[in-house]
């Protein structure tokens, strides 16, 4: 979606200096033992497969050193607090081990939205005791898995919970923070890594995760994770196969991102994008891409492509090589292999919640809330404290007609049902 926005009224925040000298590979998520979701626990290379060796020299070829490999609870784990299931331990075993052979790092990411399902019954992390998804199980499950991989010393992260959604407030936050300590209490060096609710998208974290800052590790080795891409919904869909269609522009790489990364300068944190990625329809992606991966390189921030695996076909999305070679985004993701911040630095950053396009204005104005703030009206007000505008907003986009208005400096205020607000500063032409 185009936006044009002046952050006449965001508040200004100075980071203090941060200095970081390690190479920080950039990577590419590697399906397939996610799979089958529609029958669980499943069979393997029937309802889901792992990543081959031919996977592995593929990626290795192209100099990747960092692979996240999505698996589901419910496969490692078949019964709530019971036992890990040995087949999977043997299967992640040898892809952990395969990987190490080669110098590549692994990121295990347990693939389940904050769901776990029994008999085809999807259930939700719950902190209500007798819930059948407590949050004590998930604190169960991931002290097993440190138990089991702790010694692997190629293991870059646990990736606790791929986007938790739809959870009860609060609920993930009491999970992470227990799941942390279960780990720990086990493996005090292994980085854990963090997503954020709302699907961890990047535009809407620090509106829907700002909580997380407060989560606590004794071994200070949380990363935390933002997912980005960019279609009209924001969540790879990409429903719309056409560029034009999709109602975005160059900016859309840098401002769907924009809010994670002064997310994390603002509150010193760690931070890595677990998902991203563009469809092969378009050299105009390829430049979005670009624009994204620079953006983000440049912040010390590395991340791991969506998505590859044998089992993807035509996905569009996909980065694994077909019967013509190499796919079209590998061309730009083979130029981020690491980022490297070697220098200190002090960043002034602005951080946007909504957006107001085009200011100024000389009647028609539009209010974007994109999918991160419940705003449901709007009142205008003249330099002299008199209401000139009020009406009700829709999520997402909205155009409102202020011809009428007078011609000036005008105060758009914004109000959600539950007494948040956003305030803007505007100009009306003639």
């Amino acid at each position: 979606m185009k936006r044009c926005f002046f952050f006449l009224l965001s508040s200004l925040f100075v980071i203090q200096s941060f200095s970081q000298t390690d190479s920080i590979p950039f990577g590419v998520n590697l399906s397939g033992a996610e799979f089958g979701l529609n029958n669980l626990p499943g069979v393997y290379n029937t309802d889901y497969t792992y990543p081959t060796t031919t996977d592995l020299n593929y990626f290795l070829s192209k100099g990747f050193k960092l692979l996240r490999l999505p698996f589901r609870w419910e496969r490692i784990q078949h019964i709530l607090g019971g036992p890990l299931d040995t087949t999977q331990l043997r299967y992640l075993n040898t892809f952990i081990d395969s990987c190490a052979a080669k110098g590549i790092k692994v990121i295990l990411d347990m693939h389940n939205y904050g769901k776990y399902y029994i008999n085809g019954t999807e259930h939700s992390l719950s902190t209500t005791a007798g819930d059948t998804l407590n949050y004590k199980y998930f604190s169960d499950v991931w002290q097993k898995i440190a138990t089991a991989f702790k010694s692997k010393q190629n293991i870059y992260g646990y990736d606790i919970m791929n986007q938790p959604d739809s959870l009860v407030q609060y609920v993930w936050p009491i999970a992470a923070q227990d799941a942390i300590n279960s780990i720990r209490n086990i493996d005090k060096i292994t980085n854990i890594i963090i997503n954020g609710e709302k699907r961890s998208f990047a535009e809407c974290w620090i509106t829907c995760n700002d909580e997380l800052k407060k989560l606590n590790d004794p071994s200070n080795k949380l990363i935390y994770t933002a997912h980005c891409f960019f279609d009209k919904a924001g969540n790879g869909s990409y429903i719309s196969t056409s560029y034009d269609s999709a109602g975005i522009n160059i900016t859309t790489a840098i401002n769907r991102i924009k809010p994670f990364i002064e997310w994390l300068k603002i509150n010193n944190k760690k931070g890595m994008v677990g998902s991203y990625g563009v469809p092969d329809n378009d050299s105009r992606w390829l430049v979005l891409l670009d624009t994204f991966m620079h953006y983000i390189s440049n912040n010390c921030v590395n991340g791991t492509y969506w998505a590859a695996g044998s089992w993807w076909n035509n996905y569009p999305l996909s980065v694994e090589p077909n019967s013509g070679g190499d796919r079209v985004q590998m061309q730009i993701l083979t130029k981020y292999l690491y980022t490297t911040c070697t220098q200190d630095s002090v960043a002034a950053v602005t951080v946007p919640s909504v957006y107001f396009y085009p200011n100024p204005t000389t009647g028609t104005l539009i209010i974007d809330q994109g999918f991160c703030n419940n705003f449901t009206s709007v009142i205008i007000y003249d330099v002299m404290g008199r209401r000139v505008y009020k009406n009700t907003l829709q999520l997402n986009v909205n155009t409102i007609d202020i011809s009428n208005a007078p011609q000036g400096i005008l105060f758009v205020v914004l109000l959600s049902p539950t007494g948040n607000s956003f305030k803007q500063k505007i100009i009306k032409l003639k």
